[in-house]
């Protein structure tokens, strides 16, 4: 039988991928499993209904991939989480309700090495079948992604929190502008970079995130207080400035218009007939007509292809394309994929914080 390693690898499995369920209600676990249990790819490897029973199973468990709920009495997720990455490091995504004060602390387990969360799964009055049916997908396809990452670019990551009230630049984005990318792992990768921006950009810097747009929101808010710099989810028709970063999802379209010397952003839901282009490529084909050599793209951990064609036609008009070090990546598909793109660089996570601050200089 294969072992973790394979995921970690990037390898596509001969296998189905095992997954472990930690959660102190005996429903819930048994509801995981009936999401899970009729995909051919997943397989169950046991469940625990306490912390200290993770601990206990784990190591025998030879899971791929484990979920842990935040709130348990006893040892909450969170504690359990620190003791598995310590003692026997396993890809851990999060079930959360994701409240205003679930957010926050589910955030706070991707500093400790959890790779992703999924809110718990619910009922809807619009369509209960159909939305049992569509949380079931997305958890199968978030399983089977987190259960790839590389468990040796995690690590704890200390934050300090930075002075509040802090503002914008108070005009637009004449000299440039700055886009990053990033999906799956990419939060870890986003914690470990923002937060080490030395001041404020000099540019606005665009972030498109491939989660739902409902995460970007309490993501931003969750941000403000380790940035030295204004971070707020991207809405529609908002004017950008210079030194702030506005957050989007990957589910919506951004595209930018000028008006006088201002630049505005201009967001869409996505529909299915959009064709193949990614809501990151659309945003990096406006940027290449507005901004040209005054575009930098940045992409970080994740996989699929979302903004490489859009990267291609700004590096095309003399835009610079950079791509953080896929050894430092949870997953390193899309930043090796970018760093293959013409005159790409390949940048460590602290290059990279330098260059967003300083572009276009």
């Amino acid at each position: 039988m294969s072992s973790n390693a394979d995921i970690n690898s990037g390898n596509n499995l001969a296998r189905p991928v095992r997954v472990f369920i930690v959660d102190d209600s005996p429903l819930l676990c048994k509801a995981i499993e009936k999401m899970l249990q009729d995909d051919p790819e997943i397989e169950i490897a046991g469940h625990a209904m306490s912390g200290q029973e993770a601990l206990n199973l784990l190591p025998k468990a030879n899971c791929d991939i484990c979920t842990l709920d935040v709130h348990m009495p006893g040892m909450s997720g969170i504690t359990a989480l620190k003791h598995i990455m310590i003692r026997f490091p396993v890809p851990v995504l999060m079930l959360s309700a994701f409240t205003a004060e679930g957010s926050r602390i589910t955030f706070e387990a991707l500093r400790y090495g959890a790779v992703d969360f999924f809110q718990k799964p619910s009922r809807s009055d619009a369509g209960e079948a159909d939305s049992i049916l569509a949380q079931a997908n997305i958890l199968k396809s978030r399983l089977k992604r987190a259960a790839r990452v590389r468990l040796d670019a995690a690590r704890y990551l200390r934050l300090k929190v930075r002075p509040r009230g802090l503002a914008a630049a108070a005009h637009a984005p004449e000299k440039g502008i700055v886009v990053i990318g990033a999906t799956t792992g990419g939060y870890a990768s986003l914690l470990s970079l923002l937060p080490n921006l030395s001041s404020p950009p000099s540019t606005p810097v665009l972030i498109f995130l491939g989660v739902a747009s409902q995460y970007v929101g309490p993501f931003a808010e969750y941000l403000k207080a380790y940035l030295p710099c204004p971070v707020v989810r991207g809405t529609n028709d908002s004017r950008l400035q210079a030194g702030s970063i506005y957050l989007v999802s990957m589910s919506e379209s951004a595209s930018l218009e000028y008006r006088g010397e201002d630049t505005y952003l201009l967001l869409n839901e996505r529909s299915g007939l959009m064709g193949m282009e990614s809501g990151l490529d659309l945003l990096l084909y406006s940027v290449s007509e507005h901004f040209g050599p005054r575009g930098l793209a940045v992409f970080l951990s994740g996989d699929g292809t979302e903004g490489l064609e859009g990267a291609r036609e700004l590096a095309r008009c003399g835009g610079i394309v950079l791509a953080q070090t896929p050894e430092t990546c949870l997953v390193p598909e899309l930043a090796e994929a970018a760093g293959r793109i013409e005159n790409a660089q390949t940048c460590s996570l602290a290059e990279l914080s330098s260059s967003i601050v300083s572009w276009p200089s």
